[in-house]
């Protein structure tokens, strides 16, 4: 074949790629609406990752069946419009977390403080400032940098103890390469390392193509067909991660009854944030709230059976309620009310599930039940709070 043959054959094909493809994109878009090809993650220098203000998401996950959508408003938070200043007679509570309180899996309006605002009445709003992955430490700094200036009346720092404590001694995501802040104690002082963040990547000729919603259609359905087709991974199967629990990482390292240096001093840390938001809130007036999500391998008997035969962890390894007492005292050492209301949970999962099928994190009626175990601590701290500044 001649050259100029073959640059007519060339051209030919690429214009026929080109018709097919462009023809396909058009009817996809004409059919199908995949919500958003926006990120709601950015990346930040001073918390490694925080939402994009403005951003939207229809979040769909296949492999653990959730559903649900993300819409982030301008003041960078997964709730409703708020104003920076607080409105006239009305009070605010800020609500600090990770995905327990971010509501993976939960759309807006169910999640404990869409539920906890309603019932608290008129008057008063939850800001919701929670964000997936994130540490106590990622949340101590957004409380100082951030939260005081939406002048909140009490503060709930939330934590998830499967995870907060690990994620607290590790320069990155945990189970991922995002870089995040970290804290240390030199003696009684907190030191801070800012998040390591890689230089911005320049522009890339085919970038337009993230914005293919053919190229999302088949991607998504690809997954989809794959999760369909994926066997079940037999108990005596290399655990996802065979290093998880030497390494302090796993999520159920906390509840060892025996902590490695690492481990010790990662929780040491916790204490040592849990205790400079508490005086941070204090040298403000702000009351604060601890509140220990319940996890579901505490709550349900069953999906803890199985988490230990999956990892191949002996049970009398752990003690689930160690941590939590642990807190408890901090907590009364601080004069703070802490709130883990696993009994509750327990008593409330008899009726119903409180955690989706194939993931940790609590659904609806999780939440729902979160939110009434906040209503009465978190209206005594407004109460204490409205006591304090009309002395």
């Amino acid at each position: 074949m001649r050259l100029r043959d073959w640059q007519k054959s060339a051209m030919l094909a690429f214009a026929s790629f080109v018709l097919v493809f462009g023809g396909a994109e058009i009817l996809t878009r004409r059919w199908w609406d995949p919500g958003s090809y926006r990120p709601v993650i950015r990346a930040d220098p001073v918390y490694g990752w925080a939402l994009d203000p403005g951003s939207s998401l229809h979040s769909v996950d296949t492999d653990r069946h959730l559903d649900y959508h993300i819409q982030v408003n301008a003041l960078g938070m997964r709730d409703r419009e708020r104003t920076r200043a607080k409105p006239n007679r009305v009070h605010r509570v800020l609500f600090l977390g990770d995905s327990m309180v971010f509501g993976t899996g939960v759309e807006m309006g169910s999640r404990c403080g869409d539920i906890l605002e309603t019932r608290l009445g008129p008057g008063v709003e939850v800001l919701n400032a929670a964000v997936g992955g994130w540490g106590t430490d990622q949340e101590f700094l957004f409380l100082c940098r951030e939260g005081f200036a939406l002048q909140p009346d009490v503060v709930v720092l939330a934590l998830c103890l499967s995870n907060d404590v690990a994620n607290n001694m590790l320069t990155h995501e945990l189970f991922g390469t995002a870089p995040k802040p970290r804290f240390s104690l030199q003696g009684t002082e907190l030191t801070w390392t800012p998040p390591a963040l890689p230089s911005t990547p320049q522009a890339r000729p085919l970038q337009w193509l993230k914005r293919s919603r053919l190229l999302h259609f088949a991607g998504r359905h690809a997954r989809l067909l794959q999760a369909r087709r994926r066997h079940r991974v037999p108990a005596a199967a290399v655990p996802y991660h065979a290093d998880d629990l030497d390494a302090d990482r796993s999520h159920w390292a906390v509840f060892k009854r025996q902590y490695s240096p690492r481990l010790e001093s990662a929780f040491q840390v916790t204490e040592a944030l849990i205790t400079a938001a508490h005086d941070s809130c204090a040298a403000r007036g702000v009351p604060l709230v601890l509140f220990a999500f319940p996890l579901k391998f505490e709550v349900e008997p069953e999906a803890r059976a199985r988490e230990l035969e999956y990892y191949g962890y002996d049970p009398t390894w752990f003690d689930l309620r160690a941590p939590y007492m642990r807190l408890q005292r901090l907590a009364a050492q601080l004069g703070v009310p802490f709130v883990h209301p696993v009994d509750t949970f327990i008593t409330a999962t008899a009726r119903r599930p409180l955690f989706f099928d194939l993931d940790g994190h609590p659904d609806a009626a999780g939440h729902a039940v979160a939110a009434a175990t906040l209503e009465e601590p978190v209206r005594q701290a407004l109460a204490n709070a409205t006591t304090q500044a009309q002395r």
